[in-house]
């Protein structure tokens, strides 16, 4: 059977864009007028628009700000976001805050239709264009907001877009629906502060790990905590997991959680997921960004079928100021390690610590560890009985 696409199908990546504060009643209309007005001229005076023949582009005003559809150029939304962000931004410097275009942007890639309006005039509509609507409903002022799906797209295209594109967290839009939106920033243009508007948080870790507790087995379990900087505490860390299924579904995504004993954001705490191969891993939600722990959604490449092994990773920085790191597990594993990995000349002698759910006393892991010593010094604490669900482990230094 051949599916056959509709003639009026058109897939875009949208930028839609609207000025913020517009209708509030201490502004005139004369200035609500020139601002929407100098936004078409700011827009029109892109470089990337204009690059764009008007047969490649849909453009699509709605009063306070616009639409614009980009039928080939995946990455157009973006590029014409921060060339007008960097516009506006001269042009505020000098304004009166009543008199300063502020703007909020939403981007998403998807598929519009052609309708005839009641005149007859062709219009569009479609998810392509309802998404980026929502998405830019999210922001307030400077903020470009995308979905998961363009983001991934782009960040697929280009390894520069690692460094203005970051997940923010999971948002609840109209009709309840619930996505991960990321944020487009860097020093010179955007918004880096999490806008409050829909913002989701349902914990999942708790129920998941009740839910896969006969479905996945932990095989191997493995903590590299690596000292940055001796004065702030700040370790890299690095969880190695190896699970298996046991379950007669496939396994399309695990869930993990983050606690800090320091007040970071997702975005601050630099997550990152690895396939064994190292090939990042999508981030497919930010379910918790609480001010000490966070927890997230990890989406695999290929779904794990029954029996099948899988290997993962998670890393991430954070600081330790009171010289010890605790974790406490909501799973069971076969076999655990610790590895801690510091520079030689700050001669440090680091312990482990079991504290069981049983009764909570912190007891000295009677383990001897392996020891490498060079320029640093790498110590393995290996616990063959591994761990259980509920236990906690404690690193001090």
């Amino acid at each position: 059977m051949i599916l056959k696409i509709p003639d009026n199908l058109l897939h875009a990546a949208f930028f839609f864009v609207d000025i913020v504060g517009l209708s509030d009643p201490v502004m005139s209309t004369n200035t609500q007028i020139k601002k929407i007005k100098l936004l078409n001229e700011y827009i029109n005076d892109c470089d990337i628009f204009k690059s764009i023949p008007k047969d490649e582009k849909i453009v699509l005003p709605t009063g306070d700000g616009m639409a614009i559809g980009f039928l080939n150029h995946l990455e157009g939304p973006i590029q014409l976001a921060k060339e007008l962000h960097n516009k506006l931004k001269k042009y505020n410097e000098n304004m009166a805050q009543l008199d300063k275009v502020l703007i909020r942007i939403g981007c998403h890639s998807g598929n519009i239709f052609v309708v005839d309006d009641v005149y007859g005039n062709q219009n569009f509509w479609g998810p392509g264009l309802i998404l980026a609507r929502r998405t830019m409903d999210i922001g307030d002022a400077d903020h470009i907001l995308m979905t998961s799906s363009m983001a991934e797209s782009l960040l697929e295209l280009s390894d520069d877009f690692k460094k203005i594109i970051h997940p923010l967290h999971d948002y609840q839009i109209k009709h309840g629906d619930v996505i991960l939106l990321y944020s487009i920033h860097d020093k010179s243009f955007g918004n880096a502060e999490r806008p409050s508007k829909g913002l989701f948080e349902e914990t999942k870790s708790i129920s998941y790990s009740q839910r896969t507790r006969k479905t996945i087995l932990y095989h191997n379990v493995q903590f590299n905590l690596q000292l940055i900087d001796q004065e702030s505490n700040l370790l890299k860390f690095t969880r190695n997991y190896e699970f298996i299924n046991n379950s007669e579904e496939p396994i399309f995504q695990v869930v993990n959680r983050i606690v800090t004993t320091v007040d970071k954001t997702f975005y601050a705490l630099k997550v990152k997921a690895f396939e064994e191969n190292q090939e990042e891993l999508p981030i497919s939600g930010i379910n918790v960004d609480a001010p000490y722990w966070k927890e997230f959604t990890i989406k695999l490449n290929q779904p794990v079928f029954v029996g099948e092994n899988k290997k993962y990773s998670i890393t991430y920085t954070s600081e330790e100021p009171n010289k010890n790191h605790e974790n406490l597990f909501l799973i069971n594993s076969e076999h655990f390690s610790v590895r801690f990995i510091f520079p030689t000349q700050m001669n440090l002698k680091p312990r482990l610590y079991a504290i069981p759910s049983k009764d909570r006393e912190k007891r000295l892991l009677n383990i001897s560890p392996n020891k490498k010593q060079g320029v640093v010094t790498q110590i393995e604490w290996k616990k063959d009985d591994g761990i259980k669900e509920n236990d906690i482990i404690r690193l001090e230094w």
